[in-house]
């Protein structure tokens, strides 16, 4: 049974007890007698026993030996190689050459500080130090630049080392050149950009058109009519027209106002045709806001909807292989609703536009909403009927009613086209007038000779001021 595992634990418990007696301070004949334990063996344990327990008192640190995330040493290896065939690349293009699934630059980064692996610079340090000119013969170059400025950095480089005998390269004339333009003519300072945001939803409204959009199947230019709310981000109005005009435009505002049952307290346009006319102007002033114009040639002014126009060309139209009018028109909702619904904005902090819609807390009066077409209306002129009913207009004969010869007529022009009335009573209507003043006069020629008035029921609404609650 010698050396058995019973017969070594009770050995070992044996030294374990004579060390911890010498510890406790029995002399050590005394131990070395009970336990039956040499004294040159019992200070050896003591010894051993020591330094195991100094051991076991030092400070270790927490976690696992090995990092959960090293690298493969295929990988590794396969990186340290690369890293040698190129020590002038960067842990960029290493990274880049490696592929998508290769660890991150920093990795590659710590790879070669670990393996010591070599990092050279893509040049040479260079060998001699670079040439310094003189005070001399900076005068003589700058005295040739101001006498012959009208001489290109190489005509200037040539007649300095011809005449003076000055090796200056032309690249080095160009920069004094620029350096003494700067200083006659300083350069204008970087425009300060101010970036405003309205605090409440329909404040105010932005209005433009997208151009760029040529129908592959018309071969045509198609007009994306977009009017923006300032505060939200979100269009309040959006559709395609073909050839839109300043009652284009009045219909978009009537379309936002009835979906968002409000009228905005201010309207911004650019100064496009289609956002000047009286009657335009005529029906934001019977409706009650004011209309504005971004100044000529500054389109930051509506900065907002600039900006959305180049989303909406990268994120609709340009998923199209062709632009046909039809598709455009049927899928252009849908794509209006995931902008108001879905996408974020980094204004708004990812949040979407109808977050800010929401907030909207006025609405307007019913009947004001019903009645917007009456709105867009303004006197055109005043005219007394002669005998035969028939006035000049447009270059052209036009008849209204030989029962109203000598009374005098007013013209109004409306959305349907010009209004004859007679003591506020609609007793005329000649439809097409603006298509009429639109027309260039060489192509006048297609039209009849002489117009007509349709006769009307005598019914008009004459514009009210709207009042916005």
């Amino acid at each position: 049974m010698d050396g058995s595992p019973l017969m070594e634990a009770s050995k070992r418990q044996r030294r374990v007890e004579a060390v911890l007696a010498l510890f406790r301070g029995v002399p050590a004949a005394q131990v070395a007698t009970q336990f039956g334990i040499c004294r040159s063996d019992l200070y050896k344990f003591r010894r051993r026993a020591l330094t195991a327990i100094h051991q076991a008192l030092d400070d270790r640190p927490r976690g696992p030996k090995r990092p959960h995330n090293r690298l493969d040493p295929k990988t590794e290896q396969q990186m340290a190689l690369l890293c040698l065939r190129h020590p002038t690349w960067s842990s960029y293009q290493v990274h880049a050459h490696l592929g998508v699934e290769a660890s991150p630059p920093r990795t590659i980064q710590r790879v070669r500080r670990r393996l010591a692996l070599p990092r050279l610079n893509k040049r040479a340090a260079p060998r001699s130090q670079a040439k310094k000119f003189s005070v001399q013969e900076k005068e003589r170059a700058s005295e040739a630049i101001e006498t012959a400025s009208h001489l290109g950095p190489q005509r200037l480089a040539w007649d300095l080392c011809n005449r003076d005998h000055l090796q200056i390269s032309p690249s080095t004339i160009k920069r004094m050149k620029r350096a003494r333009q700067n200083a006659m003519y300083p350069p204008a300072p970087p425009p300060a950009w101010r970036f405003y945001e309205r605090h409440h939803a329909h404040s105010l409204w932005h209005g433009d058109c997208l151009e760029k959009i040529t129908l592959t199947d018309l071969d045509e230019t198609a007009y994306q009519l977009t009017l923006l709310d300032d505060y939200s981000r979100g269009y309040v109005f959006c559709d395609l027209f073909l050839s839109p005009d300043q009652r284009t435009t009045i219909r978009a505002l009537i379309a936002a106002m009835r979906q968002w049952q409000v009228i905005p307290n201010l309207v911004i346009f650019d100064n496009g045709s289609i956002f000047r006319g009286k009657l335009l102007s005529a029906f934001c002033t019977n409706v009650g806001f004011r209309l504005t114009r971004t100044a000529l040639q500054h389109p930051q002014t509506n900065g907002k909807l600039e900006r959305a126009f180049r989303d909406d060309m990268r994120d609709f139209y340009q998923l199209y292989d062709g632009w046909f009018l039809e598709p455009l028109r049927r899928d252009l909702p849908a794509y209006v609703h995931y902008r108001n619904y879905v996408r974020g904005h980094h204004a708004l902090r990812g949040q979407p536009a109808i977050t800010r819609l929401r907030e909207q807390h006025r609405m307007a009066v019913p009947w004001v909403l019903d009645h917007l077409e009456s709105y867009a209306v303004y006197e055109v002129s005043r005219r007394v009927l002669p005998p035969s009913g028939c006035i000049r207009m447009c270059n052209r004969d036009v008849y209204l009613d030989t029962a109203l010869a000598g009374v005098e007529v007013t013209f109004f022009e409306t959305l349907e086209g010009l209004e004859a009335r007679v003591d506020g009573q609609c007793v005329g209507l000649l439809r097409g007038y603006r298509d009429l003043r639109k027309l260039p006069a060489w192509e006048w020629s297609r039209l009849p000779s002489t117009l007509y008035f349709e006769p009307s029921n005598g019914e008009c609404d004459s514009p009210r001021i709207a009042v916005a609650l």
